[in-house]
């Protein structure tokens, strides 16, 4: 392609042919190669790049940009010529083309110039060496020689210090800088004798001396109820047995028993230094406020073996405080590495222990010490924000006060102890923060699935567990649970309020799955709805359970695309008759369930989707009464008269329609106890279909009662 008119240009050709040393002519191509990027400021011109010259008989011609033109950057550069033939040895070669000098020939210029910066030195064969001349002055220093050979390997130096890993900024406060260690052990072979202070563990023979004085869990060798048993290693005695500080009640045998180095301390340094951070109260960088600031944790089993600290107005093991409303929101972010999420497989002998994992050994002795601990400071967690606790006198989350603050979790798996009744912490209480992002985490008790352990989840209801609380009714607008698994053992699975928006949850073994809130512990009600996308709640003894009553009575709103559920009756249910009237939206069924089983403890607003069915249409020939997911339902009165029991009325969402496929009467019966009525032109507590008739009837509130129309 041609040169644009007015830029300047210089021919370069060659008289005559390129030709081999017999005379035939260079077959191929010529490349003249520039600068990537080169800009000539007066003519507004930018060039660079390649352009090639083809031969034609061994002749080419090519118009080509001057390399000494006014302001051009950079400045002193030559075209590289590389020599692309069939025929003949490909070369690379520098040619300058000045301005003013067209046409040039290429023989004129293709020989190399030392002086140019690109000049490729090629050593010539060796001369005899001539005579000792005098010595001449010391030339300037020459350019480096080439790099020699590795010498031997020297003595290993002594240790620098530590120095601060910069990659990820200033704002990361990693455990192990403060003296973390992920070193937990966690074996299925404990056995123990009630009474003798010794643990044995002979097929995995897991101790060695360091072992000793480090914290030590045996879940089932605890008293009856409590089950898990926590002490201290005092002693070894071989790599199967330790001594122990205290002395177990029960005896065991394939326990799953914990140990390793406390990280108690260190995680709370940790955490307590990222305040620093974000409220500018350190040194250094941490001597100004910042927004952002992360506790991280290195993939590793960290034991927490500590109490619960109420200092910061929460109730935790590690503590973060409250931060004022008029200010900037602070992001406290609590991240490990890989998902957190990895779901144990039943066959499991040992609960799911990787990536960045805490392992707390906190529990409470009895219930009534967790029961009193609760209404003083709140539900106990792991990790702990401002949350309904009243012991300062100032509850969060209660009565719209929050600490404006976004914690995130993410990445992270937290462990705590098994109890059989339900008196074990959860993995995090995030009641009094004003939002909160928590994402790719799991918490479970130090269960397995083999045995008894999650047998009967109806025992932790003895309890009040929570394994993990969001941000109460009221909140910022913010709360989100992304890829979340709750493998069981607590009495609620989690709590979770309105502006919750979840994509992936699973509540496995407990006494109760998804916990919406409408209100709890001194909180606004809710107005804002939850949206789930898809949860699985497996071995629950309700798959969802409505935690108090809305604003104004209407609440707490949540819709589920997809519950999958694997039950015979899944059961809806609430903590007052008032949550379950005021609880609204609609869930879609999914999984292994028997239709016939579903129950909903009392009258709701909440609609039940038959999501395993393309068209909810049933066909009974006996006397049937309709349930919570069916719509259509086809009465075939072929043998004889039939009647079709309607539901409670009370706040039902469901429009059921009615049909009279036989040859008899088919009789719509409104509830008979309490008495309802059906609306028909006129107030009855039945109608009569002939054959063939449909009835579409909905529920509705006339002033006085909930009863059914026929529309």
């Amino acid at each position: 392609m041609p040169l644009p008119t007015g830029v300047p240009k210089v021919t370069v050709t060659t008289a005559r042919p390129l030709i081999t040393p017999g005379g035939s002519p260079y077959q191929g191509h010529l490349e003249f190669v520039g600068p990537d990027l080169v800009t000539v400021g007066g003519l507004d011109l930018v060039i660079g790049g390649q352009e090639p010259a083809y031969l034609t008989a061994g002749v080419f011609s090519i118009d080509l940009v001057p390399n000494d033109l006014d302001g051009m950057n950079p400045a002193g550069w030559t075209y590289t010529v590389n020599g692309v033939f069939s025929n003949a040895p490909n070369f690379t070669q520098y040619v300058s083309v000045p301005s003013g000098s067209s046409p040039l020939q290429l023989a004129d210029i293709l020989t190399p110039d030392p002086a140019t910066p690109n000049y490729v030195p090629v050593p010539g064969p060796q001369g005899p060496v001539g005579p000792t001349g005098s010595a001449g002055p010391a030339g300037a220093q020459g350019p480096a020689g080439a790099t020699g050979p590795d010498g031997a390997a020297g003595s290993t130096g002594p240790p620098g210090a530590p120095g601060q890993d910069r990659t990820a900024g200033p704002w990361r406060f990693d455990i192990t800088d403060y003296g973390a260690v992920g070193d937990a052990v966690l074996v299925h072979d404990g056995a123990v004798v009630g009474g003798t202070a010794a643990v044995t563990c002979s097929t995995s023979t897991p101790f060695t001396s360091s072992h000793i004085g480090k914290p030590i869990l045996i879940q089932g060798a605890g008293a009856s109820g409590v089950t898990a048993f926590r002490s201290t290693i005092t002693g070894r005695t071989s790599s199967a047995r330790v001594t122990l500080a205290d002395t177990p009640p029960t005896s065991i045998t394939n326990a799953i028993v914990v140990f390793g180095t406390n990280n108690y301390t260190a995680a709370r340094a940790a955490t307590a230094a990222a305040e620093a951070y974000l409220n500018g109260t350190g040194a250094g960088a941490a001597a100004t406020p910042h927004t952002y600031a992360q506790v991280y944790t290195p993939p590793g089993g960290y034991v927490q073996d500590g109490p619960l600290d109420t200092s910061k107005s929460g109730n935790g093991q590690v503590t973060f405080g409250v931060y004022p409303t008029t200010d900037v929101k602070k992001v406290p972010h609590f991240k490990g590495e890989g998902s957190g999420a990895g779901v144990r497989h039943w066959d499991q002998l040992v609960p799911q222990f990787a990536g960045s994992c805490w392992i707390s050994f906190g529990f409470y002795s009895s219930t009534s010490a967790q029961l009193a601990d609760l209404n003083a400071n709140g539900n106990p967690a792991i990790i702990s924000g401002p949350n309904e606790g009243a012991s300062n006198g100032l509850a969060y989350g209660a009565a719209a006060r929050f600490s404006n603050v976004m914690p995130m979790i993410t990445n992270m798996a937290f462990l705590v102890p098994h109890t059989a009744v339900g008196i074990t912490y959860g993995a995090w209480n995030l009641y009094g923060c004003a939002t909160a992002h928590v994402e790719n985490v799991s918490v479970s008790t130090l269960g397995v699935v083999p045995g008894t352990d999650y047998a009967t989840p109806g025992t932790f209801g003895t309890g009040l567990s929570i394994g993990a609380l969001m941000p109460a009714p009221g909140n910022n607008d913010l709360s989100v649970l992304r890829n979340v698994s709750i493998q069981g053992g607590f009495t609620y699975g989690i709590f979770f309020s309105e502006h919750t928006v979840t994509d992936r949850i699973m509540v496995l073994y407990c006494w109760a799955g998804l916990c919406p809130v409408g209100n709890y512990a001194g909180s606004v009600g809710a107005v804002h709805a939850m949206k789930v996308l898809s949860a699985s709640v497996e071995v629950c003894g309700r798959e969802v359970y409505f935690i108090g009553v809305g604003s104004q009575g209407v609440g707490p709103r949540i819709d589920i695309d997809q519950l999958q559920t694997e039950s015979g009756a899944p059961t809806f249910d609430g903590n007052s008759t008032a949550a379950l009237a005021g609880a609204e939206g609609k869930i879609t069924l999914a999984g292994l369930f028997t239709p016939s089983g579903i129950s909903i403890a009392q009258p709701s607003g909440i609609e039940l989707i038959d999501g395993q069915s393309p068209r909810a249409i049933t066909l009974k020939t006996t006397n049937y009464t309709a349930g919570p997911i069916d719509r259509t339902i086809l009465m075939d009165t072929t043998s004889g008269n039939l009647t079709l029991g309607l539901p409670n009325a009370d706040y039902n969402p469901v429009e059921y329609v009615a049909k009279n496929v036989g040859a008899n009467t088919l009789t719509v019966a409104a509830l008979t106890s309490p008495q309802q009525h059906i609306f028909d032109g006129s107030q009855v507590t039945s109608i009569a279909l002939a054959a063939g008739a449909v009835a579409r009837l909905q529920a509705k509130y006339n002033g006085v009662e909930w009863q059914w129309y026929r529309v």
